[in-house]
């Protein structure tokens, strides 16, 4: 699995993208963690309809909104535990004016 970091995200994880194995977001995240050598994961809050990148970097947890996507499809509305391999980008929206 392909993942990409944009807006504001790659500064927080500290790279653009990686590659890492994983069938299911807890255990592509495990992963990641691994390769990153810090505490990466995804919060989900179905009830918000909200995903929440953390990341634990010194010992600070910083939590923030975020959009993913798994092959364009909103982490939202498909199944986590089951995904095929291929992109998912990462990014904090950002609203102009």
């Amino acid at each position: 699995m392909k993942i990409r970091f944009g807006n504001m995200v790659d500064n927080l994880v500290g790279i653009k993208e990686i590659e890492v194995c994983g069938r299911s977001l807890d255990e592509i995240f495990k992963n990641l963690s691994s390769s990153l050598k810090k505490n990466v994961n995804l919060l989900i809050d179905e009830k918000r309809e909200s995903v929440y990148l953390v990341v634990e970097n010194d010992g600070k947890f910083l939590k923030n909104w975020v959009i993913a996507l798994h092959n364009g499809v909103n982490l939202l509305d498909i199944d986590r535990d089951a995904l095929q391999d291929g992109e998912l980008v990462i990014f904090v929206p950002v609203s102009g004016g």
